[in-house]
C-alpha cells in the first residue's frame, strides 16, 4: 500500500531579517505519498543499543531525498524530525526513521502564485 496519505517535508530555517533575534520556522520543501512500515527487531535493537529512539518508520514515494534533520508533518498535523533517510536500491522510494517533536514549530506557508 503506497497511499496512506501525504506527508509534507520541511527544513528548519531562521526567517528573521539580518540583525534581528533569530526566529526558526519550518519552511516547505516537498510533499510525498507515504506508507507506514513495521520496524524490524534488528532496527529496534540497534536504536536501543545506541541509546536512541524512534517513533515511526515510513516509506515515501516519488520525492527528492530529504536530509537527516529535516522535518515531516503528517496529515493529522503531528510533527516529526527525520532521523535517518535510507534510499531503497532499485526502487523509487526512501525509508524515513522519524522521531516525534516535543515542541511544535510554526510553519511558513508556501507562497501560491
Amino acid at each position: 500500500m503506497q497511499d496512506e496519505g501525504i506527508l509534507t517535508i520541511y527544513s528548519l530555517e531562521n526567517i528573521a531579517q539580518a540583525g534581528l533575534m533569530p526566529t526558526e520556522k519550518l519552511v516547505y520543501a516537498d510533499k510525498a505519498y507515504y506508507a507506514r512500515r513495521t520496524a524490524s527487531y534488528s532496527r529496534i535493537y540497534s536504536a536501543m543499543g545506541a541509546d536512541h529512539r524512534f517513533d515511526l518508520l515510513v516509506r515515501v514515494f516519488n520525492t527528492s531525498v530529504p536530509e537527516d534533520g529535516m522535518y515531516v508533518i503528517l496529515e493529522d498535523g503531528k510533527q516529526y524530525q527525520i532521523d535517518i533517510c535510507q534510499e531503497i536500491v532499485g526502487k523509487d522510494c526512501i525509508d524515513l526513521t522519524l522521531k516525534k517533536v516535543e515542541d511544535y514549530y510554526d510553519v511558513v506557508e508556501p507562497k501560491t502564485s
